[in-house]
């Protein structure tokens, strides 16, 4: 029997003959009548999991990073830290933990906003009583030194926020921006549409609906071979703009399962890197049950840091999270957290939680990029010791 997404999604088949595949993920995540996130957003952890919620050492370790920041800031009166796609608030949770029992002074200028992200072609419900839009000039609840507040608001993006000072945080955000999905035929690069066989969607190639894919293509300097799909998010281009006019002086930091270009589109990946979750299995076919599974692809991160310079952000660390994390200081929580007198069972455990932050099966091989504004690009951050970027 039809979903009410799969209902919605070929109506607008209807209307328009077809749609982009980044028409089709949009609907299947994000609407209001079963979309992935919109419908389920406080049970996405029954679907896969994520760094936070292996362990809040994740966000002690950030948090650590954070009142670096602070210091390069010159110690504002106010930092705000804007948290976009915070989820279920584990990662604010631990974060606001971290900074009041190790890091008092940076945790009285905290104001710690965490934003559940909604793409901009629908409007949030608002379902949570305690949820609001606001402005982080009129400034989230106050906080106080025994007592930190996070600031829940539902965003289309980051219009909301404007002149900030400190940090916006992205956490596996940017792998769910509605994507285009491309072929090569023929020597030519194609778009890949969605349209409808029966009761079946059935994709069709032809002539690029933006000049921006081959554009995008181009810009990283590659050369594909025949038959090579893949994906391209253009939606990166409106959210680097988003960035440069929200931050006034600051940092972003985004966390995230992706690549370089030139590993990204290398040969292996020749079928792209799309990839669907439902209930912690992985599936390849984005037309099963729309609505009821995530769907994601990897970051460009070489087009994000492109992006992002145009607008004024600088570039200032890069790195595997396994790396970013063990230049915080992972090992030594690890070592202090295995002599805490827990029993052995619930230690193994703890180690085990622990290990997937940096295991590169698992979490450890996300990547970590901070941009930088107003802020010399040639300073060294905490997570990024040893590395280039």
């Amino acid at each position: 029997m039809p979903t009410e997404v799969s209902q919605e999604i070929r109506e607008l088949i209807k209307v328009k003959g077809r749609i982009t595949f980044a028409e089709y993920m949009q609907i299947c995540l994000y609407s209001p009548h079963g979309g992935f996130y919109s419908y389920r957003s406080d049970r996405i952890n029954a679907h896969f999991g994520t760094s936070p919620t292996s362990h809040p050492a994740f966000g002690a370790l950030i948090a650590r990073q954070l009142e670096q920041m602070w210091h390069i800031l010159g110690e504002p009166d106010v930092f705000h830290l804007i948290e976009v796609g915070s989820g279920d608030g584990s990662l604010a949770r631990s974060i606001v933990n971290a900074c009041r029992l190790t890091y008092p002074q940076f945790a009285r200028a905290l104001r710690y906003v965490a934003a559940d992200y909604q793409p901009t072609n629908y409007r949030a419900s608002g379902h949570a009583s305690d949820w609001s839009t606001g402005d982080t000039e009129a400034g989230p609840a106050s906080v106080s030194e025994s007592q930190l507040a996070v600031q829940g608001i539902r965003a289309e993006g980051l219009g909301p926020f404007r002149n900030v000072v400190g940090c916006i945080l992205c956490n596996e955000l940017l792998d769910n921006f509605p994507f285009r999905r491309f072929a090569i035929d023929g020597g030519n690069t194609r778009e890949v549409f969605v349209t409808t066989a029966g009761e079946d969607f059935a994709e069709v190639l032809d002539d690029p609906s933006s000049p921006a894919i081959e554009q995008r293509l181009g810009s990283v300097a590659l050369s594909l071979a025949e038959g090579y799909r893949g994906e391209v998010c253009l939606a990166l281009e409106d959210w680097t703009c988003q960035l440069a006019r929200s931050l006034h002086r600051g940092f972003v930091l985004t966390i995230d399962y992706g690549e370089l270009a030139a590993d990204l589109y290398a040969p292996r990946n020749a079928e792209g890197t799309m990839v669907c979750y439902r209930r912690h299995t992985a599936t390849g076919d984005p037309y099963q049950d729309p609505g009821q599974q995530d769907i994601t692809c990897q970051v460009d991160f070489t087009s994000l840091m492109q992006l992002g310079a145009r607008q004024g952000l600088s570039t200032v660390g890069f790195a595997r999270q396994s790396t970013f994390l063990q230049n915080l200081g992972f090992s030594a929580l690890l070592e202090e957290m295995q002599s805490t007198g827990l029993s052995a069972a619930r230690a193994e455990f703890n180690r085990t939680a622990l290990m997937t932050l940096v295991e590169p099966e698992e979490y450890g091989d996300f990547k970590v990029l901070v941009q930088a504004k107003g802020v010399d690009p040639g300073i060294e951050l905490l997570g990024f010791a040893g590395t280039e970027h």
